[in-house]
């Protein structure tokens, strides 16, 4: 399920930080696996590193509007409240994992 609406456009996400964002309000948790595929459309592990640079970035560009993200050791990242941001977003109602 794809999820519609548009991200606000004073957050400045790239395309790519767009599409990890929408990852994070789609699933309960996104695993850097998961995060490489949405990125790069590929399951290449040695580009794990830059799931976490771009996952800074997002929280950069999102802080001031109280977004966190969560960083779950050893598995990936969790958007807090990410049902309640869906719905302010207005942004379908994200798929339950």
């Amino acid at each position: 399920m794809s999820l519609s609406g548009a991200l606000p456009p004073d957050w400045r996400l790239t395309p790519k930080e767009r599409d990890l964002f929408l990852a994070l309000v789609r699933n309960e948790i996104v695993s850097k696996q998961m995060a490489v595929v949405v990125l790069y459309g590929t399951q290449d592990r040695e580009t794990t590193h830059s799931v976490d640079v771009f996952m800074s970035r997002i929280r950069h560009k999102t802080e001031k509007h109280r977004i966190k993200i969560e960083t779950i050791n050893r598995t990936g990242y969790r958007l807090v409240d990410r049902l309640v941001w869906a719905k302010t977003l207005k942004l379908d109602t994200p798929v339950e994992h």
